[in-house]
């Protein structure tokens, strides 16, 4: 979920291959300035969108998820997720207007330790970054 893999490096790299200010930039063919674009648009994504999603995940009861495949691992994943998301204020504002805090308090009492502690570290991480 929360790794996608993308070689920034790389990316990087070749684009100072190609402009580094040493010499004229030259044309981009049609082909290379299609793939410059969609390397770009790539790793955009609406994280208002997926907090959403996650906020859904969590409404659901503990033995459901269960049910539909969903595992302790993968719900601490997107705990964490969340907790990168929400290191942001404007992101936890959206959390709490997407009434994404009530089920994120209710996680605290999850019967999983390893879900109640990465809860916890979401709502800590929430409180010390909106005073």
């Amino acid at each position: 979920m929360a790794g996608n893999g993308l070689k920034w490096d790389g990316l990087l790299k070749w684009s100072l291959s190609h402009a580094d200010g040493t010499r004229p930039a030259r044309i981009l063919s049609e082909e290379d300035r299609k793939w410059l674009v969609e390397a770009m648009q790539a790793p955009t994504s609406d994280v208002g969108k997926r907090m959403k999603e996650i906020t859904l995940v969590m409404r659901i009861t503990e033995d459901v998820p269960e049910l539909q495949g969903i595992e302790s691992a993968d719900i601490v994943e997107m705990l964490d997720e969340l907790g990168e998301h929400v290191e942001s204020i404007d992101m936890t504002n959206d959390l709490h207007s997407i009434s994404g805090l009530v089920p994120l308090l209710g996680f605290l009492k999850n019967s999983d330790a390893g879900i109640g502690a990465k809860d916890a570290d979401v709502v800590t991480t929430i409180v010390q970054n909106n005073p």
